[in-house]
């Protein structure tokens, strides 16, 4: 077979790999950790990019803890240090030089080997895993007959289409295997698993693997209802982290009467977060305290004045302002007229009198 000579027609903006890194490191790496480290390239020799361990999660469809983990099997193979600051926050990645560590080409193969096996035996699936203090199998691979069986199945059938419906392709077996496995082991019934699926796709998680997480961390949580799930994703949710800042609370849960409000205001109201955390911290200007009724009553009033943006407060808090000048004024003018009605002097009158003479006059008309 001829040699294939690669050559290009164009130059584009690029990144720039170290070939030792292909050559030693990447052919033994996880694919998925080979990715973050590729992305991590790309940040760093791109001044307008920034990287997070969130942003790099949504891209890749995986849950924050599969980014740590591959940063962290890289800093293990001597490429990367992290930098935390005292609260042990993740605020630094320096790329360390690789000829500076590179041992022998055999002694990176069996250090690459070596990591590789530890991560697998980590990752391999327990025959049973207990979670919630149940017993669960480990997720069972469906031959193809099996799947035509199952898929034929009324209830089946509705949440395969539903699940086709929200990811915006006909499953494969693998996303097919998962969906069964939510119903089969893990109990979930066809709303629940209609709810986490809505749910991930509407945070731009179409990926089975992420759906998977998601699914097994419910379970480990003990949530077998949809309202269960709705109020986990609120305590997870930016609002939450929004309240709790702006009302300065910590240590402590919301109870159900402040996760009412919570869903009533984001839910039926339809406010931003920004908006809620705005309405929190006048509360707390004019309470002190994190009073939930008091801000409910903020929202209230904006939602009643048809508020939808910051902008729009302004204006309605300008609006109040105008009005409380003119009640100033009005009470200002009524107060200068009783004191110039005052200046006259008061006479005092004796009726019987003033009729006797009324009566008189009539007389000699």
């Amino acid at each position: 077979m001829a040699d294939i000579t690669l050559h290009r027609d164009n130059e584009l903006p690029r990144t720039i790999v170290p070939n030792y890194f292909i050559d030693a490191y990447m052919v033994h790496a996880n694919g998925e950790y080979v990715k973050v480290y590729l992305y991590l390239l790309r940040c760093m020799n791109d001044p307008t990019m920034s990287f997070s361990i969130s942003d790099a999660a949504d891209k890749f469809e995986h849950t924050e803890k599969d980014i740590i983990r591959a940063l962290k099997y890289w800093e293990k193979m001597h490429l990367l240090r992290l930098e935390f600051n005292a609260d042990k926050e993740l605020v630094g990645i320096c790329f360390l030089d690789i000829m500076g560590f590179a041992p022998s080409e055999p002694a990176v193969t069996l250090q690459m080997n070596q990591a590789a096996k530890a991560e697998k035996a980590a990752s391999v699936e327990k025959p049973d895993q207990t979670i919630a203090g149940k017993t669960i199998p480990k997720k069972k691979s469906y031959n193809a007959a099996e799947l035509a069986r199952l898929s034929d199945e009324e209830q089946v059938k509705e949440i395969l289409f539903i699940a086709e419906t929200y990811i915006g392709h006909p499953l494969s077996a693998t996303e097919m295997n998962s969906i069964l496995f939510w119903k089969e082991s893990l109990n979930f019934s066809s709303d629940l698993i209609d709810y986490l699926i809505e749910s991930c796709v509407s945070k731009n998680h179409k990926s089975i693997h992420y759906m998977d997480k998601v699914a097994l961390a419910w379970a480990q949580a003990g949530i077998t209802e949809v309202a269960d799930a709705k109020e986990r994703d609120l305590a997870h949710s930016s609002l939450y982290t929004t309240v709790r800042k702006s009302f300065g609370i910590q240590g402590r849960d919301f109870v159900s009467f402040e996760i009412d409000l919570l869903k009533k205001w984001k839910k039926q109201y339809g406010f931003s977060d920004e908006l809620i955390g705005e309405a929190c911290e006048r509360t707390i200007r004019q309470t002190s305290q994190p009073n939930f009724s008091y801000a409910d009553s903020i929202l209230t009033n904006w939602y009643q004045n048809k508020v939808s943006t910051l902008k729009d407060v302004e204006l309605l808090d300008q609006l109040h302002q105008e009005k409380q000048k003119g009640a100033k004024r009005t009470t200002s003018g009524s107060e200068k007229k009783a004191v110039r009605f005052n200046d006259f002097s008061q006479r005092s009158y004796d009726m019987d009198e003033l009729e006797k003479e009324l009566l008189h006059y009539g007389t000699h008309q």
